[in-house]
């Protein structure tokens, strides 16, 4: 039943952050742009049209609505935020995670997903050409590293931040930092001169 009421992103979502999760109560960030764009479009177009709307699909369109979804099936009593991270979503979203880790949080999984959006919104937004869903459980711990260390560089005093387009000027933005944690190194710019530097321990 709960897996029919899940949307493909959502569906998506729940694949890569699931094993991360692995029944245990840990708080959960999820960042995506756009969130449940598809299912906005549908019920602004049922609105549109005079139809009556679903509480159910208005419920499951909100921005939180895969953050409160993977809580209450997982059993997550841990808190779980939702991000919009505009034109630099990697950005916003570590930052968000190394503040909690910083803050005394021991571990926490990070969720980025995005799906396409609808074609009118084309235009004036940018988005993945497809579905894509990335989950990383992060830890203060060298132990919950798996022997691999992510730092997140700022631009260095003095200098002013070199200027960096918008995450979406490549679609598919997640694909650089899977590729950096499957071979264990890599940079990768995040958004307005910060940095993202994994290296294997």
């Amino acid at each position: 039943m709960q897996r029919r009421r899940l949307s493909p992103m959502a569906k998506a979502a729940f694949a890569t952050a699931y094993p991360l999760i692995n029944e245990r109560d840990i708080p959960l960030v999820c960042c995506s742009v756009h969130g449940e764009a598809l299912r906005t479009y549908s019920l602004l177009r049922d609105a549109a049209a005079g139809e009556a709307l679903s509480p159910t699909a208005f419920g499951l369109s909100v921005h939180n609505a895969i953050a409160g979804q993977l809580s209450i099936l997982c059993d997550i009593k841990s808190p779980a935020l939702a991000l919009a991270g505009g034109d630099y979503p990697l950005q916003a979203g570590l930052l968000e995670a190394a503040g909690m880790l910083a803050e005394g949080v021991p571990e926490l999984v990070l969720l980025f997903c995005e799906e396409p959006l609808p074609e009118m919104y084309l235009s004036s937004a940018r988005s993945p050409q497809f579905i894509c869903a990335t989950a990383l459980h992060l830890s203060t711990s060298a132990a919950g590293a798996a022997g691999l260390k992510a730092t997140l560089t700022s631009p260095r005093e003095g200098l002013a931040a070199a200027p960096s387009s918008s995450a979406f000027a490549a679609a598919d933005y997640q694909l650089p930092l899977i590729s950096a944690l499957v071979d264990g190194d890599g940079r990768m710019p995040v958004g307005q001169g910060w940095e993202l530097c994994i290296h294997g321990e």
